[in-house]
């Protein structure tokens, strides 16, 4: 089969199987729903397997074009799909780390009603072919539409258990601040076409100048807002935490392999514009680099596990921006690589532990599970080790090659930048740490709600250990140290989409790097000292920056503030001097004038015979009048 029809059964097989879960799920048995749910994205990743032929066959991009969808004058819009090799990177991505995902869920949410069982897969199938078509889609039109789909469905999954109000409030604010960057993309497609009269990305990119234009910087900084939003990166951060109110395989699909990682692939899709945009390309390395240093100082002081492992995203994202912005790309995207194996791998670890503990996700209450859910604690200390950047595992080789190319810049930029992500690598080390600690050694807790936690199910287990040997043999596929040339698939893989740096001996450059991981490994080991009650607890020894960092800097303080306490100051203002008076009043005083219509009437229609003859004899008076004056006149 050509590549061109692949490409669209890679995205027509989830979608399938998400219609077909919607209007028959409810009659289905329980049993081809375990099979349709995961299996229509299995058979994705087999496309997409097929597709990363094609792609080291030839490494040219195909631009399909399946039909016209809107025909205007010379104005031409189709449906393409893109498929390049940072498409097909992408799509092992969505659905070879969602099929672990999709596969897992198959237990975590076992006890839930048929009914409830089959709408979750649906959502979760319309998640997969809504990041798809984000990740192949050939034209801006269609990667805005992948866009809103992902944020819909991240709205459908984070709100699942829509009885729980936390759930709802954290849906809804999730999907308004994805929106907010919404507009930035839709704001930049229109700015593009008004320049070069393409929609395209072969055609938007061809009519790009040559030099940087303040039009182009503009652009890219809408872009930016969009990639911003969907990623949870400063400013428009504050859902993510929330959106951990959602089922936990939802938080490993969306909030840490694949939708939070779209503004990443944005950054690199556009890095045709961006490499012009050198503001907003620094822009997007600053941001990076603080959102990183910003989640994890606040990650420190979380006690819910799976928060500490959204600020944790946060972080890692940031680490992704920092490369991108510089110009790294294929750090950056080796990065995105492995966090989606450790990230993934530690949400469903963690998944693991709050389905043994009956849903307590405090981890102040766990302790001790060492010794009882063995295997999985065994992996959460893989996927840690990973995350803090500790050899061998992938998160070493990840974090050493965005932090050696953002060393190897040299200037002042972006030393400040690595300096940043320093300090961030350490803090990494201390809240991992802590998280890794106080759920799985020490002593049980007495608040613990189980004394005997059991190990999860194998269609829960299994998908853990698989991402846990991709964490562990992971980096073999990216080892780039600095004194000789390595082993870089993922770099000469997306050499021909995004470039790669030119290699060159930078053993120097690289020590400082080594030495902050080693460093990070350092506080992990400290925290055990530091929380299992040999020191003296930091809350008591600097309180305010305990009340700072818990309050998370008091951002979403600030923004309902300034945006939801003044629209709802607006609406109750619209309410008392609009709708009250003109609305309401209108319809009351109608209601009211056909009120007192009635009430008159009602005196001449009593039923009696001399009423009716006066009113009789008033009409013929009246009607007699009328004719003399018209002749008269």
């Amino acid at each position: 089969m050509p590549l061109q029809w692949i490409s669209l059964v890679v995205l027509g097989l989830p979608a399938a199987g998400a219609l077909v879960l919607a209007l028959a799920g409810r009659s289905l048995p329980r049993s081809a729903v375990q099979v349709i749910g995961p299996g229509v994205v299995w058979l994705a990743f087999l496309g997409v397997l097929v597709l990363l032929g094609g792609s080291l066959a030839n490494s040219t991009a195909h631009d399909f074009s399946y039909w016209t969808w809107i025909q205007s004058g010379s104005f031409h819009l189709s449906f393409d799909l893109y498929v390049d090799r940072l498409a097909v990177f992408m799509g092992l991505v969505v659905t070879g780390v969602g099929g672990l995902i999709v596969t897992y869920s198959v237990g975590y949410v076992g006890h839930e009603d048929d009914a409830s069982y089959a709408r979750f897969f649906c959502y979760m199938d319309v998640f997969i072919v809504s990041m798809l078509l984000l990740v192949l889609a050939g034209n801006f039109v269609f990667l805005i539409m992948g866009w809103a789909l992902v944020g819909l469905s991240s709205y459908l999954l984070i709100g699942f258990w829509y009885w729980r109000h936390a759930a709802v409030v954290a849906a809804r604010k999730a999907f308004v601040m994805n929106v907010v960057g919404d507009v930035g993309m839709i704001l930049a497609t229109f700015l593009l076409f008004v320049h070069t009269h393409q929609v395209t990305y072969t055609g938007v990119f061809a009519g790009l100048p040559k030099t940087d234009q303040p039009w182009v910087e503009v652009a890219a900084f809408l872009l930016l807002l969009g990639a911003v939003a969907k990623s949870a990166q400063l400013p428009l951060h504050t859902w993510l935490p929330d959106a951990m109110e959602g089922p936990t395989p939802v938080s490993a699909l969306i909030h840490a392999a694949t939708m939070v990682t779209a503004g990443v692939y944005l950054v690199g899709r556009m890095h045709d514009i961006y490499n012009l945009a050198t503001w907003a390309a620094g822009a997007v390395a600053l941001i990076g680099a603080i959102t990183a240093l910003v989640a994890a100082t606040i990650a420190i002081v979380q006690t819910d596990i799976k928060r500490v492992l959204a600020y944790s995203t946060m972080s890692q994202i940031g680490y992704m921006f920092l490369a991108v912005g510089v110009g790294a790309y294929a750090a950056g995207f080796f990065h995105l690589l492995a966090h989606a194996f450790f990230k993934a791998l530690l949400f469903m670890a963690a998944g693991n532990v709050i389905h043994a503990m009956h849903d307590e996700q405090d981890m102040r209450r766990f302790g001790g599970l060492w010794n009882q859910m063995r295997g999985t604690a065994v992996c959460f200390l893989i996927g840690s080790l990973s995350l803090v950047g500790i050899i061998p595992f992938v998160g070493f080789w990840s974090k050493e090659v965005v932090l050696g190319d953002t060393f190897s810049k040299g200037g002042a930029f972006p030393l400040s930048l690595w300096a940043i992500g320093f300090v961030t690598a350490l803090l990494t080390g201390f809240y991992t740490g802590r998280m890794w600690w106080l759920s799985f050694t020490g002593k049980p807790s007495p608040e613990r709600p189980v004394e005997h936690p059991h190990e999860a199910p194998s269609v829960m287990f299994v998908p853990v250990v698989i991402l846990a040997v991709l964490t562990t043999i992971g980096g073999l596929i990216q080892i780039n140290a600095g004194f000789h040339e390595g082993w870089k698939l993922v770099s000469d893989f997306l050499a021909p989409t995004v470039g790669n740096l030119p290699w060159e001996e930078r053993t120097l450059e690289y020590i400082p790097t080594a030495a902050t991981l080693l460093l990070g490994a350092v506080t992990f080991m400290w925290a055990r000292e530091f929380f299992l009650g040999r020191r003296k607890p930091w809350s008591t020894v600097v309180p305010w920056a305990q009340r700072l960092l818990e309050k998370k800097y008091y951002f979403d303080e600030i923004y309902d503030a300034l945006f939801v306490g003044l629209m709802n100051r607006s609406a109750d203002d619209a309410e008392r001097l609009v709708e009250e008076p003109l609305l309401d009043g209108t319809v009351r005083g109608v209601g009211t004038a056909v009120e007192d219509s009635a009430g008159g009437l009602s005196l001449i229609q009593n039923g009696f015979f001399r009423s009716y003859m006066v009113v009789f004899v008033l009409g013929a008076v009246v009607a007699f009048i009328v004719v003399l004056v018209r002749v008269a006149g």
